[in-house]
């Protein structure tokens, strides 16, 4: 069975071949043919990946050639281009205008029509006039092209990828719909089509609804969407910590709004280095000091601090401390291999602490008084769990030692 986006058929035309394609789980008759990259083609507004650019909304073509520019991955696919030129076809759609619109492949346009305009003479001179277009039918639907672009841009890999807030986005308008465009499919259908499991999508798709919530609190930055952009990883991160994270999510509860509004202004004052800081969010707001460093917003605050959190997580007081906490969850999830010789590895770790608290002190004299600890808090159960041996043998070890006590001490009584 052909997998999605194989070739199935060629069937040469006067336009062109006809092409069998299987994109999702349908088959779809589409027509290859060459077309002139500035009169027959028309960029798409709606383009995914130019979700991210530094402009708001496109107003030209040119406005939406300079956003391609600035893509990533532009540079080295022009490079290749320039050196072996067009290696896979564009995806295209008729227009009423009689244009065909680039529903997939605008930067492979952009970068056609740049080099065009660059080579005027020469041996290359018209080499990058024309594009290899794919034509959809009329009949392709939007559902249809989100299909097509999450496996393409999801699926695929290198500079055809999108990044995680363009993933986000999509995730979230395709299952949620969009201004004028209602929602396209659910999300297992959606996850079915990335190749992604139901998790990853609902929780790109979560990470996305926070990052509107930040939208909406920087409204007053030139560019709010374009920021969410740039600090999405964070975000994310910030979207899903321990504790914190459902809490800052939890946006119909007004008892949360403060501390969102706080964490918001961190990300705006670029007090996280790094998207890695945002994982101590849990260890930071504990810490009074170190909440009232990041609500200062001082840049990159939040890495110092993260330094110091490992350095603690990290030192022997800090493990023996979790150990207690760490045994108990084991325990509750019906793990049961702890045997004898893990409380013995941990009796050993007592007396080493113990000979380290009580520096000088013979350690007979530290287990003494544990012993003595251990029976005054004997209960009757206690005894009765005990077999008939261990209370001879105890009671032969404690005449040994009691007739030790008589000879060489004065505590006998004598």
């Amino acid at each position: 069975m052909a997998k999605q986006g194989e070739l199935l058929e060629g069937l040469p035309t006067a336009d062109g071949r006809i092409l069998y394609e299987k994109i999702g789980n349908k088959e779809w008759e589409l027509r290859e043919m060459p077309l002139d990259v500035h009169d027959d083609v028309a960029l798409w507004a709606d383009n995914p990946r130019l979700q991210t650019s530094l402009m708001e909304g496109f107003s030209s073509e040119v406005d939406l050639e300079e956003a391609l520019r600035i893509s990533p991955g532009y540079d080295g696919l022009r490079k290749s281009i320039q050196d072996i030129g067009q290696m896979q076809a564009i995806y295209v759609q008729r227009t009423s205008t009689g244009k065909y619109l680039v529903l997939e492949g605008a930067t492979r346009v952009t970068i056609l029509r740049e080099l065009d305009r660059k080579f005027t003479s020469g041996k290359k001179e018209g080499e990058f006039k024309q594009v290899q277009a794919k034509v959809l039918p009329q009949n392709f639907s939007e559902r249809d092209v989100a299909v097509l672009l999450a496996g393409i841009h999801v699926r695929g890999t290198g500079v055809r990828a999108w990044g995680r807030y363009i993933e986000a986005k999509f995730i979230y308008e395709t299952v949620e719909g969009r201004p004028g465009h209602p929602p396209l499919m659910n999300q297992a259908t959606l996850a079915e089509n990335m190749g992604k499991t139901g998790s990853w999508v609902s929780r790109l798709k979560g990470a996305y609804e926070f990052a509107l919530k930040f939208i909406e609190h920087v409204d007053s930055e030139p560019n709010p969407r374009k920021l969410a952009a740039e600090k999405f990883s964070t975000l994310e991160e910030l979207s899903k910590a321990r504790v914190i994270g459902s809490q800052l999510r939890d946006f119909e509860n007004g008892a949360y709004d403060e501390l969102r509004e706080e964490v918001f202004d961190m990300v705006r004052n670029d007090v996280f280095k790094e998207y890695r800081d945002a994982r101590f969010l849990k260890e930071f707001h504990d810490d009074p000091d170190a909440w009232a460093q990041l609500k200062s917003g001082e840049k990159h605050i939040a890495n110092k601090l993260a330094q110091q959190t490992q350095d603690k997580s990290s030192h022997p007081k800090a493990k023996i401390s979790a150990m207690p906490q760490l045994v108990r969850r084991a325990i509750d999830r019906g793990e049961d291999g702890f045997d004898d010789d893990d409380i013995a590895s941990l009796q050993q770790t007592i007396d080493l602490i113990e000979d380290k608290v009580h520096d000088g002190v013979h350690p007979y004299r530290l287990a003494l008084k544990k012993a003595t600890r251990t029976l005054n808090k004997a209960s009757r159960a206690d005894v009765l769990d005990l077999e008939p041996s261990e209370i001879e043998e105890f009671r032969d070890a404690y005449s040994y030692f009691d007739g030790l006590v008589g000879q060489h001490t004065d505590h006998g009584g004598n």
